[in-house]
């Protein structure tokens, strides 16, 4: 018999990250993103398409659109990933109840709170802390391993050129599930502030006739599966760490050792794979060791601050005597 909430949950894994930009030097010493004319893919793709490819093969695993292209404006600080999500009107903020202000380094308690987006009066926005990001996931068929691989961008006319290609993939075929589509980084001309200028931006397209297509359309999709959400981290070729960076930051990062971060990995994975919910971390943590810790902490690239490495520890010991008696 089958366990609700247990059977039928199928996640992908994540393979990895394709990017759309590489990192160079400044003669300030400072790295700055680069945009590049190719997809930077990592090893396993290029070995399939070429190392500096403009176009690939992919397919997405359902028809869930935000599973695979969750489009956000999104706010990251280095110490704490991601800490606002909004929509433009409103957004999910992590917040120092200390000081009503987004959660920092130092914050020692805070919760996620409701607030008003507005990218026009938002001082993280104009610093470029805040940008709209869409997390694009999918299927490479062509590429060894059955997993999703994710590319963020930032631009406007990416994001536009991806969701008008999805809306009319969807009308010649009635789904977008398992239907082989094209990605490619085209040129376009855009014309921000009134000035004519040529940008790289991606292009969703069938590389079919319409008959070819919508024979791909009446190939059953199988079984539906379930993402993993995309990962929190602040994308590194549209969030630069100078940018993100301040004082308290760095010296957080600095105190952050390379075992610490191991830990955190480990219990991280234990948690999920373990399908913990938000109610068990939140009383575990409460009962044993008065903090505020919940799940959606554990998206986070590090551990917050209030958690030590004998607390860590303790709740990995926790985890494991939990899964011995499952």
């Amino acid at each position: 018999m089958p366990i609700k909430g247990v059977t039928g949950v199928i996640r992908l894994p994540r393979q990895g990250k394709i990017r759309l930009g590489i990192k160079k030097e400044g003669d300030n010493g400072i790295y700055y993103p680069c945009p590049t004319d190719y997809f930077v893919c990592p090893e396993e793709v290029v070995k399939v398409c070429g190392e500096k490819p403009q176009e690939l093969r992919i397919m997405f695993p359902t028809e869930d659109q935000s599973q695979w292209a969750s489009q956000y404006l999104r706010c990251y600080s280095t110490a704490r990933g991601l800490v606002c999500r909004g929509d433009g009107e409103t957004a999910l903020a992590r917040i120092d109840t200390r000081t009503g202000e987004l959660a920092s380094a130092e914050s020692t308690k805070t919760e996620m709170k409701e607030v008003t987006c507005n990218p026009a009066t938002c001082a993280c926005y104009q610093q470029a802390q805040c940008r709209r990001v869409m997390n694009l996931q999918f299927l490479l068929p062509d590429c060894p391993g059955l997993g999703v691989y994710q590319l963020d961008t930032s631009s406007f006319f990416s994001i536009v050129n991806v969701n008008s290609g999805l809306e009319l993939i969807h009308g010649a075929c009635g789904r977008l599930s398992m239907i082989p589509l094209s990605l490619k980084l085209v040129e376009q001309e855009v014309h921000p502030e009134g000035k004519q200028k040529k940008v790289r931006v991606l292009s969703l397209a069938a590389p079919y006739s319409l008959v070819e297509i919508q024979r791909y359309a009446q190939i059953p999709p199988g079984q539906v599966l379930l993402l993993p959400p995309p990962d929190n981290d602040a994308p590194d070729d549209l969030f630069p760490n100078e940018i993100l960076s301040d004082a308290e930051a760095v010296k957080h990062r600095s105190m952050i050792n390379k075992g610490l971060l191991e830990l955190w990995e480990q219990v991280k994975s234990r948690v999920w794979r373990l399908d913990i919910r938000d109610f068990q971390i939140a009383n575990w943590f409460r009962r044993n060791h008065k903090l505020d810790i919940r799940l959606s902490d554990f998206d986070l690239v590090e551990p917050p601050v209030q958690l030590t490495r004998e607390v860590l520890d303790h709740f990995r010991k926790t985890l494991e005597h939990h899964a011995d008696h499952i």
